[in-house]
């Protein structure tokens, strides 16, 4: 008698601890579906956001530990995304989405706490490392932002 294993032909990865989510807020859908889908195969999943409002919705709901914004967007620019995460997620790191003809637009970027910059046409194998390394970054400041708060009992 032989053993067979069953495989499911499009498995979903794996819901483990270390799951990557990340929100793209972004008015082009068919870019948003061609990310989203590469990246489900390595474990990310990607949400889409079209507005600031529903990026702090889908922030809040889903823990979330990147944001991705296009540098412009229907109600604002990659500016305002990081104007929205300094005040209401602060240990969300942020990535921005652009075309190589946006990089004057983005000279300022890194200074104002964008954790880097994700080119057109999308090299996914450094897409894929970046939200990862942004991810875990997260990761470990919630972690130390806890430590903290159970340490010093003056932060409670």
């Amino acid at each position: 008698m032989s053993r067979h294993t069953q495989h499911a032909v499009h498995p979903e990865p794996e819901l483990q601890r270390g799951r990557m989510e990340c929100v793209f807020l972004t008015c082009f859908r068919s870019e948003f579906s061609v990310l989203a889908t590469t990246l489900h195969y390595s474990g990310v999943r990607v949400l889409r956001a079209g507005s600031l409002d529903e990026a702090d919705f889908l922030l809040t709901v889903t823990g979330a530990t990147a944001l991705l914004s296009d540098v412009t967007f229907l109600d604002g620019d990659w500016r305002d995304a990081m104007r929205m995460l300094a005040q209401l997620h602060p240990l969300v790191p942020f990535l921005i989405v652009a075309d190589p003809v946006d990089s004057p637009y983005l000279e300022d970027a890194y200074a104002r706490g964008a954790c880097g910059v994700l080119w057109k046409p999308f090299d996914f194998t450094l897409v894929i490392q970046m939200i990862r390394t942004v991810g875990q970054a997260a990761r470990e400041r919630a972690i130390w932002v806890e430590e903290a708060y159970v340490a010093e009992p003056s932060l409670r």
